[in-house]
């Protein structure tokens, strides 16, 4: 059983219930009054209780009109024309009149009350002589029963509607909240409008620019898609205000329900009385401004979610720029990048002379848009010719400086493009920083090969200056092999011609061993100067060590015939030392300061065989 039909079964029941206490009632006043009424009363009692009895269980009878109401005020006339006046019979009239409430509300209460009047006035006319003055009053007692009764039902019948618009409320509220996008909230409200009672239809109006609205949403009777409104109904639009001051042909009501955007919520409704005009306009401002709250936080997650998704397309952008390694590739992911922040289309162009650098917008109209103006910027292309003429006057541009003369350009809403402006101008920064340093690599790279030439260059040079020297030394040593070899089988008494032989021939291997400085003549250090000599005697793999002071000992000789002086020194101690013997090279300094004057400390270097100094090879400079 439905919600409905129990309500009826409960309210016949109740019906019931009243007519059963007026026939008890009605039994107890005829127990009262004596012998004399008891037939007539008694009679119109079974009646009035098969009567009753029939109405609730036989439901025909209750959709006849008139029936139920006449039947209980025509029953308790007959039992209080039955009955003495002084019994005060008239009281079972308050059973009629609540059975008449019950059903029909107020309205019948009123009427119930009028018929109660006029049935016992006609009995008073009836009963002739037996009505007194005194038997008046209960008129006025039965309309004010009634006029209480009345009021009574109209409180209940109020808090009745009250508590069904709560759960009307109630139940559009549990639909709205289900809802997160805002058109699913603005579809959900309009259909929950459409739904109240005396409502024709509703729609959302949204506000564009040249005072023209839109129609977005609609249920039932909804005005034109787009209509092109004055200023005053664009200021009632504004605020909550009739419907007949925009759309004169339509009544009903328009509320404000976003800000931004301008959103207006339209309700039309049906020819009402004013009380129930009130009543319903009352439901409407509450679920629209219950609505209200909904959307405008359904508003303010789009667009944190829209921000969010933004940070990461910027991130996602950054990343893949950072990821590239040539400049093209950076332009290319700058672009793409850009074109999913914006959710629409990008391109960098160079505004002095309108080239597309990379993507596929017209470069002209965005080199107006970018020429001369402080970026970052949103522009309008309505504010230049060919801008408005190529890509349409309701396009809007983001423009945001890249570097080196060229501009970022990205195309999109108003709206998204004023929210991610700065994701924008952070890819644009991103790119702009690996730009340069890609820049920096490739003049690295460029220097490095230019000195990579050099530096080969150079060395072709030292080889073939080494190979010259080389070949010269061999054409110089050729012919001296030979002169020695023909001096040597001449006599063995041109010893000394072979010694100079020698010696030019080793002045010759010092030319490409040693890295003399022609013409430095200078005191040296004899110190010094020996442990070189050690080092090229000890790569031939001799055992050699020096003994000989810490601090320098200068000698007044040149350098590279002391060098010279050394090599011979140690080769002949090699030469004359067992094989495997470790040989010693010490330097002494002689300070004789006594005896002739004029004489000055002489150094000594000495070199001899480390286990046997009896051998030994002097040297006094």
């Amino acid at each position: 059983m439905g919600r409905t039909a129990a309500a009826t079964v409960a309210r016949e029941r109740a019906h019931l219930l009243i007519r059963l206490a007026a026939i008890a009632l009605g039994g107890t006043l005829v127990l009262l009054a004596g012998v004399g009424a008891t037939s007539l009363a008694a009679l119109v009692l079974v009646l009035y209780l098969a009567a009753a009895v029939s109405v609730r269980y036989y439901p025909p009878l209750q959709r006849v009109p008139f029936v139920v109401p006449v039947l209980d005020l025509a029953a308790v006339t007959g039992l209080v024309f039955a009955l003495p006046l002084a019994l005060g019979s008239w009281i079972l009239y308050a059973f009629a009149i609540g059975v008449a409430a019950l059903r029909s509300g107020p309205l019948g209460a009123v009427a119930a009350t009028a018929l109660a009047v006029v049935g016992y006035d006609a009995m008073l006319v009836a009963r002739g002589e037996q009505a007194r003055a005194t038997d008046l009053w209960p008129v006025q007692a039965l309309i004010a029963i009634g006029l209480v009764i009345a009021e009574i039902v109209w409180a209940l019948g109020r808090e009745d509607v009250d508590t069904l618009w709560s759960r009307i409320h109630v139940r559009a509220l549990s639909g709205l909240t289900r809802q997160r996008e805002p058109d699913e909230v603005l579809r959900a409200l309009v259909h929950e409008l459409a739904r109240l009672q005396s409502v024709r239809g509703a729609w959302v109006w949204a506000l564009g620019p040249d005072q023209r609205v839109h129609t977005t949403v609609t249920t039932g009777a909804a005005p034109a898609a787009e209509m092109v409104v004055s200023a005053e109904s664009l200021r009632a639009l504004r605020s909550p205000s009739a419907l007949e001051r925009i759309v004169p042909e339509l009544a009903g009501l328009s509320i404000p329900i976003s800000v931004e955007p301008a959103l207006t919520v339209g309700v039309a409704l049906d020819a009402i009385h004013e009380e129930d005009r009130a009543m319903t306009a009352g439901a409407i401002h509450d679920l629209v401004g219950d609505a209200a709250s909904l959307l405008s936080a359904a508003f303010e997650r789009t667009r944190r979610e829209a921000e969010l998704r933004a940070l990461d397309d910027a991130a996602r952008a950054i990343a893949e720029i950072d990821g590239e390694r040539t400049q093209a590739g950076v332009l290319a992911s700058t672009v793409l990048g850009a074109g999913r922040i914006a959710s629409g289309r990008a391109a960098i162009v160079r505004p002095s002379d309108g080239m597309v650098v990379v993507g596929d917008l017209p470069g002209g109209p965005l080199a107006e848009l970018a020429r001369d103006r402080r970026l970052p910027a949103i522009v309008s292309a309505s504010v230049a010719p060919l801008a408005s003429q190529t890509l349409g006057s309701d396009t809007t541009v983001a423009l945001v400086n890249l570097s080196e003369g060229r501009v970022l350009a990205a195309l999109g809403s108003p709206e998204v493009l004023t929210a991610r402006l700065a994701p924008l101008e952070s890819v644009a920064r991103a790119a702009r920083d690996r730009l340069a340093l890609l820049a920096e690599r490739d003049a690295l790279q460029l220097a490095a090969t230019e000195l990579g030439r050099d530096v080969q260059s150079l060395g072709g040079a030292l080889r073939a200056k080494e190979d010259a020297l080389t070949t010269a030394v061999h054409e110089l040593r050729n012919p001296l092999t030979a002169v020695h070899g023909y001096a040597t089988l001449m006599s063995r008494n041109l010893q000394a011609v072979q010694g100079q032989l020698t010696q030019l021939e080793r002045l010759m291997a010092d030319l490409l061993s040693t890295e003399q400085q022609p013409g430095d003549e200078g005191p040296v250090d004899a110190a010094a100067q020996a442990r070189q000599a050690i080092a090229r005697a000890r790569i031939r793999g001799a055992r050699i060590d020096l003994d000989g002071p810490v601090e320098p000992v200068r000698v007044a000789i040149g350098e590279a015939r002391f060098a010279q002086l050394l090599d011979n020194l140690i080769s002949n101690a090699i030469k004359y030392s067992p094989t495997g013997e470790p040989i010693l090279l010490s330097i002494t300094v002689d300070q004789n300061v006594g005896g002739e004057r004029g004489r000055r400390p002489r150094e000594h270097v000495r070199v001899h065989p480390a286990a046997c100094r009896g051998s030994s090879h002097d040297l006094e400079v």
